[in-house]
């Protein structure tokens, strides 16, 4: 019928990914063939009947079972023994990071044996593992090593949750590689763009030390732009938890979506020269994958690069109904990329912001939009402060059993402190000139000092959280009732644009 609004196509597929995603996990060890015949078998069926009303239910059983054999497939699988002396041959994968006592770094494992037994064949693995050297090791990203050490667990029964946690990011075992161990470097370097992003995160830190930034200001503002982290003291760390804050010191959806704002923003009357939408798009796009690569590709910096990617698609989209369905089809790919990502609280949050901040960003930026860029700025990060702390408060509840009172007040105001810190932050990245430095070290102390007075005073306030311990259908609740409040906004808006009847 003329008028009704069509069901987004990925609106339908997306619930049948996720229902695959589901039913591999409750079935493991299945081998991934049986539901790739069934996707074939599904397919053949809905071809046949392609023109009776059952098509559809042979498509989502497809797509069902196609998301059920990626997931089996793609399953952590320990291949490496635990406790035992082995001999492996590992490529690191990412920035090295002191940690204590230890040298810490993600590998891949490609190939290893028992140590103590040169005539032992060598058995294939591609484990992925967090490894961990004496600080007395000069570990680099992208070296190729053959190394002796041991696998174990990558945490005990205390922490649970954290191992099931880096299970499904792809991690099967922790390495340890102690003192008295062995340790060859091999020829060659890999280069991965995880490993060439580590490398560019470590050229943007080492221009980053030229500023003259004290040492609070200069830690908080590595870590916001750059997703270094390990300078963070534990008071600071601290401080920010108890503040509902802590979101600002990992990378993530939020920092993504300030760079994606900030070019929205900056370029906004773009579309008034020729092609200028087209372009204002595309930058802002390159925009988000430089920076992503610039804070090292971290698995959270490359789901909210796609998530934030898809919401610029989104909005570079002149109908609503095709928005959508571009964020939705984002969230398809990623979880058919890797079905652990529904499962991965940063995935979640990441999507719970960027499509929350898609439906009412532009509403409410509209209400005050200036013709002043700077108020449009302070507006804008206003918005995105308020709107992700309210997206992602239930699933903060239902994760940690408590949500912050406090966060939502004081993050429209940390988030602008962050919008500025990492703007000047990455603007000395790109172009550090000499002459500069006192202005950009100036910024930063102001901004990045103001951010951390902030979160002192919140955290110093014994009401600054609530214990709240959301049950999983009270969270889809919440989440529905924000749908609901969305689509009456919209339908709100579209009664007032209507001409009125004679």
């Amino acid at each position: 019928m003329p008028g009704t609004r069509q069901i987004p196509p990925f609106a339908k597929i997306l619930p049948w990914v996720i229902a695959g995603i589901l039913a591999g996990n409750w079935l493991p060890g299945t081998p991934w063939y049986y539901p790739a015949i069934g996707t074939a078998a599904c397919c053949v069926c809905g071809w046949v009947w392609r023109q009776k009303d059952i098509a559809w239910i042979y498509a989502g059983a497809a797509v069902l079972l196609f998301a059920m054999s990626v997931t089996l497939s793609t399953a952590t699988r320990e291949v490496m023994p635990h406790g035992q002396k082995l001999v492996m041959a590992l490529r690191i994968d990412s920035r090295v990071e002191e940690n204590g006592n230890w040298l810490k770094a993600d590998a891949t494992v490609d190939k290893f044996r028992a140590a103590g037994e040169p005539g032992t064949a060598w058995q294939k693995s591609g484990e992925k593992v967090v490894i961990r050297f004496d600080t007395d090791r000069h570990i680099s990203v992208g070296e190729r090593l053959i190394a002796t050490g041991r696998a174990g667990s990558l945490g005990t029964e205390e922490y649970a949750g954290y191992v099931k946690l880096m299970e499904r990011r792809g991690y099967s075992a922790a390495v340890w590689v102690g003192r008295a161990d062995s340790v060859i470097m091999l020829p060659g370097r890999s280069h991965t763009p995880g490993i060439i992003a580590a490398r560019l995160q470590s050229r943007a830190k080492g221009r980053f030390d030229r500023l003259d930034l004290r040492a609070d200001s200069g830690d908080i503002a590595k870590a916001m732009a750059l997703g270094v982290r390990n300078g963070v003291s534990r008071e600071l760390r601290d401080s920010y938890a108890a503040g509902g804050a802590s979101h600002l010191l990992a990378v993530s959806g939020l920092h993504v979506g300030i760079v994606a704002v900030l070019i929205n923003i900056l370029l906004f009357c773009m579309p008034i020269v020729r092609h200028g939408h087209i372009i204002k798009n595309a930058v802002a796009i390159t925009a988000i994958w430089s920076y992503a690569m610039v804070t090292g590709l971290s698995p959270s910096v490359l789901r909210s690069a796609m998530m934030f990617s898809g919401g610029q698609l989104a909005l570079a989209s002149s109908r609503r109904s095709a928005s959508v369905n571009i964020l939705l089809a984002t969230a398809t790919v990623m979880l058919l990329l890797n079905p652990g990502y529904l499962f991965d609280i940063s995935f979640q949050m990441s999507f719970a912001a960027v499509a929350v901040i898609f439906m009412f960003f532009r509403p409410l930026y509209g209400l005050v939009r200036t013709r002043f860029k700077l108020l449009n700025i302070l507006w804008g990060a206003f918005i995105i402060g308020m709107v992700s702390s309210l997206a992602t408060a239930p699933l903060a509840s239902y994760y940690f059993g408590r949500i912050s009172l406090i966060g939502p007040f004081i993050n429209p105001a940390v988030v602008l402190t962050a919008h500025i810190t990492i703007l000047f932050s990455l603007l000395w990245v790109i172009a550090p000139l000499g002459f500069m430095n006192g202005l950009f070290s100036a910024v930063i102390n102001f901004s990045a000092g103001l951010q951390n007075g902030i979160v002192a005073f919140s955290a110093s306030k014994n009401w600054a959280y609530l214990d709240l311990d959301l049950s999983k259908w009270q969270v889809a609740t919440v989440y529905i009732a924000i749908f609901a409040a969305w689509h009456f906004l919209v339908i709100r808006r579209k009664r007032n644009t209507k001409p009125e009847l004679e």
